[in-house]
Order: C-alpha cells, then structure tokens, then sequence
C-alpha cells in the first residue's frame, strides 16, 4: 500500500530519532528505510524541504493537524536545527545503505557543514542536502565560492581516477543547480575564474554552469537539468587520452593530429561507459559528452552523427563550450576575446554554427554587460563587472571591481554594487581581462564593499 506524505515525515522523524539507539535490523530501522525506499521508487525520488515554518514532500505541503502537530514540529526543529533546508533523494541512484547511513549522520551531526562532512566521508552517495536559504548576499557568495572549488575537485578526481560514481557527478551538478536556482548571480560570476594550469577542470565547471543557467531559462524539467549538468562537467573527458604536447600545442595542428583531436568526443563516451556501464542515467549524460560538438547545419563533429540535427543538450552545452573557450586564454590563442566579442560572434553564426534560439536565451543570461566585461562608469573610473544585477528593474547596474582611474593607472581592487548608487555604466571596452594584465580569480573573490 502506497504511504502517504505525512507517513513519510513520520518514517523519516522515526529513524532519526532511534538510529543512534538501535541497530539497522531493529523494525523500527529496517522497516522505515523499507518504507521509504518504496516510496522513493515510486515517486522516482523524494524531496523533503521545510520552507517558511511549513514541510514540503515533493512539493506537496504538508498539512497540519492536532494529531500531527507534535512530530511535524520536532522534524522541523531537527531541520532548522542542523540548519538544513531540504533532503533530496535521488531516484534510482539511492541504495538502502546509504539512506541508513544518511540517517546516522544526520544524528550525529550539530549544523549542515558537519554533515556534509560526514556523508562525503562515509561515502554516501544519491542523497543531496541543502542548507536553510539565507537573507545574507555574502553568505550566498560564500556558498558559492566553496562550491565552486569543491565542485573544480569532484571534475578533476573523475578525470584523473575515473572513480567518481555517476552518482556524485550528478550530485555535483544538482548542487550547481539549486544554487543557480537562489542566487543565479553569485555563481555566473564566479565563471570569470580561469586557471591557465589546469584549464580543463575550470573549463568543465564554467560550461556546467552556463548550460544550466541556459537550461533553467527554458524549463527544462529537472532530471534533464542534473544530466545536462553532469554531461557538462564530463563533456571533455575524452581529451585526457589526447597527448598533452597536442593539446598545448602553440602552432597550428597537422591533419593527424587534428583528428586526434576531434576524437575526443568519442573517446569520451566510451570513457563513461567503461566506468559506468549502460544504465538509463548514463545514457542522458552520454549526448552532450559525445554530440557537443556536433553544431548546427552539420557543422561539426563527429562526422558519422551529421545526419541528425543537434539535440537540445549538446546544443546548450555546444554555445557554453564555445562562448568560455575563447574567453579563456590558451597557448594557441593568440588573442583572448573579451565577453562582447565573444557574444557578437555567437550573434553573427546563429543559425549557422549555433542554435538561434538557444543563442537568444545565452544573451538573456548573460545580461546587459557579461561577467568578465571591462566597463567605463560615469566616474571616469574603469571597473569589471564580476556579477550582474540581482533584480531585472537594475539591468544597467551590475556589481563591479574597480580596477583603474580615469587616466587608466591601477587602483586597489574595490568591489562595488552599482545598485542604490548614481553610478552608472558609461561604455564598455572591446578588451579582455588577461589582454590587459588582470587577474580574473583575484577579481571574482574580491569582497563586496559594505553601501
């Protein structure tokens, strides 16, 4: 018989309570886990979110009453008290293991780093945590600054080690995606990091975080959106059996070499599926890894897939992929394009190279004045815009680092928020930050100033 969402937040106030006092196969234990396992195979997952004072079971609020009153407020209390907001568990990716293991870590735990801590440490796998949301703009960016490096490791582990579970990837990208959810700004900002050393990894992440911007744009369910973002994370898998002295290769490539190179698509793939096998799951993540190169009009490669049109995620991934590769500077760039530059270009081959739509949707994204712009104020002072405005009425008012005076000498980096200010945005520079000399971390990390 299936049970209900008030059953469940009973089941899961339950097991908390009694997994630190008896062990796994006690009823009390063994048969709630049963309980929710069934649900969550089900309902192909389960959400439980307090919001405001109220539970939420996927979705649905649930409903207070005298009978209930009692344990829906002490299963709030242990919510608020950990400092957790909402508990996801993944469908077809959560075992009974690790939903006991959940449990005891959440136990254990005193507040929300604890127990991430304790699940990334027991190896628990399918089940997301998020903290309460918060009214603090800077706690907002802290998140997403940890998240960020932390998501940089999880890519790197996979490329290196191939041992990241496709469970952690997807669980890497469903954290990207309900971060962007709360503060889309404070994570597109963050994707003006480019690190010349291990570009890969930063280059993976950056894309991830476009694609799902541009996915949640046009509202894309969210299955698809954890695909689309674990297929962006790995999509350059492939390029760790390329040689390294191709890959970096400052003059232009011969023929053989640049078949090797459009290769990578394909090694890829099969990359995935070596470490994953073939599953459901893995099948969405293997379309942007394989077809994001593809392009539109039979553009691109590889060449045996021209005979079908682009599919919608190797699309997104295809203009991301496209936009933070020429934004970033390598050893075969001789010039680094600046974020305007780079959008025109995608503007001037819509409908050639790239998907027209999916293009307008990139632009509103990006916003008046991309992240990564040089930006000349009213001031007469020169800043980059490091985040764009929060609010839509404040389009021309993004949140900038001042970089130099008027007379172009360099001024100690100041982070400003044009928002509330009578500064504004007096013209945009056609450079790029590394073309100038700026360093592109140092400015994303930079605090705000207090108004």
């Amino acid at each position: 018989m299936s049970i209900s969402c008030e059953d469940v937040c009973m089941l899961f106030l339950r097991i908390l309570r009694n997994v630190l006092v008896y062990p796994k196969e006690h009823p009390l234990i063994s048969q709630g886990v049963e309980s929710l396992m069934e649900f969550i195979g089900e309902h192909d997952g389960l959400i439980i979110e307090v919001n405001k004072g109220y539970l939420y079971v996927n979705s649905d609020r649930v409903g207070i009453t005298a009978a209930n009153y009692l344990f829906l407020r002490l299963l709030i209390q242990s919510f608020n008290t950990l400092g957790v907001g909402e508990v996801e568990c993944l469908g077809g990716l959560v075992e009974k293991e690790h939903l006991y293991g959940f449990f005891s870590a959440m136990a254990k735990a005193t507040d929300y780093e604890e127990l991430v801590s304790l699940m990334d440490r027991e190896g628990i796998a399918g089940i997301v945590v998020r903290p309460s949301p918060e009214d603090s703009k800077e706690w907002v960016r802290e998140k997403a600054r940890k998240l960020y490096f932390h998501t940089i490791k999880v890519v790197r582990s996979f490329f290196e080690t191939g041992e990241v579970s496709p469970v952690k990837m997807k669980a890497a990208a469903s954290y990207l995606l309900d971060l962007l959810r709360h503060s889309e700004e404070a994570l597109l900002g963050l994707t003006i990091i480019k690190n010349y050393d291990n570009y890969t990894y930063n280059h993976c992440l950056n894309v991830a975080i476009l694609s799902l911007a541009m996915g949640l744009r046009i509202g894309m369910e969210r299955r698809l959106l954890v695909s689309l973002g674990a297929g962006a994370l790995m999509h350059d898998i492939g390029k760790v059996k390329v040689p390294i002295e191709i890959i970096n290769k400052p003059s232009k490539l011969d023929d053989s070499e640049w078949k090797l190179v459009r290769r990578h698509p394909v090694i890829g793939s099969l990359i995935v599926l070596k470490n994953w096998g073939i599953s459901k799951e893995t099948s969405l993540i293997l379309e942007p890894v394989v077809e994001h190169h593809l392009g539109m009009n039979y553009y691109g490669y590889p060449e045996w897939l021209r005979t079908r049109e682009t599919p919608l995620m190797a699309g997104i991934i295809h203009i991301a992929d496209f936009y933070d590769a020429v934004t970033t500077p390598r050893v075969y760039h001789k010039r680094t394009f600046s974020p305007m530059e780079a959008m025109q270009y995608l503007l001037d081959n819509a409908g050639v190279r790239f998907d027209p739509i999916l293009v307008k949707v990139f632009f509103n994204v990006m916003g008046f004045y991309p992240v990564g712009s040089i930006v000349k104020l009213s001031t007469g002072e020169w800043g980059v815009v490091v985040e764009m405005p929060s609010h839509a009425p404040y389009f021309d008012k993004p949140v900038v680092v001042l970089a130099a005076n008027s007379d172009g000498r360099p001024l100690p980096p100041k982070r400003m928020d044009l928002k509330g200010t009578d500064v504004t945005v007096a013209g945009v520079s056609n450079q790029s930050l590394w073309n100038v000399g700026l360093d592109p971390t140092k400015l994303a990390l930079c605090p705000i100033e207090e108004q």
